[in-house]
């Protein structure tokens, strides 16, 4: 159990990491995808992607709701890793 001045330094923190808006504003898509699909497994896998960049091609042809979704994952991964509020 955490205590009161442990909880606080967390939130301290908290609000010193940018929102999603402030993070993401000069990154383009392609930039929030490579981001997202590389940044954990880059040391792992340092020849490519591990994800075929075709494979989310075919998922935004055919899928009208994938930005929206793309955004929702993009912000939750980035809230897991701490890179925003």
């Amino acid at each position: 159990m955490l205590d009161i001045s442990c909880k606080m330094n967390l939130n301290k923190d908290m609000e010193e990491l940018p929102t999603y808006e402030q993070y993401i504003k000069d990154m383009s898509l392609t930039d929030q995808i490579k981001f997202h699909y590389d940044v954990d497994l880059e040391d792992f896998f340092p020849d490519g992607w591990m994800v075929d960049p075709w494979e989310i091609v075919a998922q935004v042809a055919t899928n009208p709701n994938w930005l929206n979704e793309f955004n929702k994952e993009f912000k939750e991964y980035l809230q897991e890793r701490e890179y925003i509020q």
